[in-house]
């Protein structure tokens, strides 16, 4: 079964490093599998090769997919920090957790991050919530004992003038209130709370504060307390990359302590609607590599694919597409969406439980002649001293010429007498992507920078999604929670009905 898992890899590999048999326009021809072959794994999908694999590729991805962890790592450190020689015990063996049942509809996931409602003034009510199935909300951290705690605990439970905020004695105020009542007022949203995150885990912190069995069992637990707590409906895990073989057996020990206490605390709900349990994935294959995809597909209930930053100022050699779906053949994509989400597939993951987020803001590069070249540093930006603007402020017109390439499915502005590129995605490349997403048989679409949208029917990114899915009635119904008996904060135990006052709606079609 591994051959085959590995042979639809290549295969569909082939055509984007080649750029053969990619359809020009997905919306007249979808890109259909020659054949297909059901295991134990799932369904493996067989493309048609316009010309054999040259044996240098052929070895490369062989080797990638290969990497792939297939089995636990047997080992765990007593500290937080990996030695030459760690001290090593034994991953405690769980029986597989039953089968979750996918429930038909798309999922719509967004993330908001709680700092929205400082310089971007983006409050909770500013969320069309129609639009969404899931709202991951977040960053929270972990403290020195592994207990789970807000970054900013003003902007997330104390802050009381983001609209009639609770008065009652203990009451959890806060942008974590007012996600409580949106919840109220869409009762197919779920909001989850978003745990790490880029900023937490890239240079290793969450190795040390997750490296014993003791922080591991506090943090699940403590986790699964703030869930009851501020009135959740689960927890999307953001440890986004392990390091080394000891942090990638404790990411799984940590995803199956919190479906173990994600499970138990949703037994005192009293209804048969489970917690939910989510990963933020990567799709850059290097890093896939470093995560045990079947194990960790034990206990998610879906995987957040990050189908965004595979290029930018920061860290790529050449002005870099940041969110294509293909490789391009001029040197300006380092690596692309399909050759992530097909490791994950032939890892055995149903594309039913994979979300493909995409990004609603650019990445831009100054001093270049344009993609697949050489860059002095970061253009323009409206999230500080970065390359980073969201997708609204993106400057278009006048000398910013714009393009859209059908073919990788990625667009970008280039101008040539500031030399500046911003890749990023517009409604036309997110209409194709999604397009593609629904001929592949995903779970679900979804966004990172929920307040960086245009606010019109026609330029509106999610609005764009959803009415080529067919609309926010094919969406997946599923009632989120509402009945906290046990949360400590009185306005999360008994609602108290204060209605959720729209900030943004959808306007009429944009003038061109």
């Amino acid at each position: 079964m591994k051959y085959i898992n590995i042979a639809s890899v290549l295969g569909l590999l082939a055509h984007t490093v080649y750029g053969a048999a990619i359809p020009m326009n997905v919306e007249e021809r979808q890109i259909q599998p020659i054949s297909t072959v059901t295991g134990s794994a799932g369904t493996s999908y067989i493309y048609a090769l316009a010309s054999p694999i040259p044996a240098n590729i052929a070895s490369q991805l062989a080797a990638a997919v290969s990497a792939v962890p297939t089995s636990t790592i047997g080992v765990l450190p007593d500290g937080g920090v990996q030695t030459s020689t760690p001290v090593v015990e034994e991953v405690p063996v769980a029986s597989d957790p039953a089968p979750r049942p996918y429930t038909g509809g798309y999922r719509n996931v967004g993330y908001y991050g709680t700092w929205y409602i400082y310089a971007r003034n983006f409050k909770p009510s500013d969320i069309i919530a129609s639009q969404w199935t899931h709202m991951l909300a977040g960053f929270w951290d972990i403290n020195a004992s592994g207990e789970i705690k807000p970054k900013d605990s003003w902007s997330d439970i104390e802050i009381t003038t983001l609209g009639s905020a609770s008065t009652a004695q203990g009451a959890v105020n806060g942008i974590f209130e007012q996600m409580f009542r949106l919840k109220n007022e869409n009762r197919n949203l779920k909001i989850m709370l978003s745990v790490g995150g880029w900023l937490a885990t890239s240079e290793g912190q969450w190795g040390i504060a997750l490296g014993t069995p003791e922080k591991r069992n506090t943090f699940a637990r403590s986790a699964a307390r703030t869930v009851i707590d501020l009135g959740l409906d689960g927890i999307d895990f953001d440890w986004e990359y392990p390091r080394n073989d000891v942090e990638t057996a404790a990411h799984v020990d940590t995803l199956r302590l919190l479906r173990q206490e994600l499970d138990a605390a949703g037994n005192t709900l009293g209804v048969d609607r489970p917690l939910l349990l989510s990963m933020a994935a990567p799709i850059g294959p290097h890093f896939i590599t470093t995560i045990n995809i079947p194990e960790i597909n034990k206990y998610v209930d879906f995987f957040n694919l990050m189908a965004y930053d595979m290029g930018g100022a920061g860290f790529s050699k050449v002005s870099t597409h940041a969110a294509n779906f293909f490789m391009a053949t001029d040197g300006s994509t380092e690596f692309c969406f399909v050759n992530g989400f097909e490791m994950y597939l032939a890892a055995g993951v149903p594309a039913s439980k994979l979300n493909v987020l995409g990004p609603i803001y650019g990445h831009s590069f100054a001093g270049t002649d344009g993609p697949g070249t050489p860059f002095t540093g970061a253009g323009f930006s409206t999230w500080g001293e970065t390359d980073v603007a969201d997708y609204s402020l993106i400057p278009l017109g006048d000398d910013n010429m714009l393009f859209e390439d059908e073919k990788i499915m990625a667009a970008w502005t280039y101008n040539k007498f500031t030399r500046q590129m911003i890749s990023f995605d517009t409604p036309k490349i997110v209409r194709l992507k999604t397009q593609y997403l629904m001929s592949r048989g995903v779970g679900g679409i979804g966004f990172f920078a929920t307040n960086a949208d245009k606010w019109t029917t026609a330029d509106n990114l999610v609005n764009t999604a959803l009415e080529t899915l067919g609309g926010i009635s094919v969406l997946e119904q599923v009632d989120n929670h509402v009945a906290y008996k046990e949360s400590k904060y009185p306005n999360i135990r008994v609602y108290d009905g204060v209605k959720i006052t729209p900030g943004k709606v959808l306007i009429g079609a944009s003038t061109p």
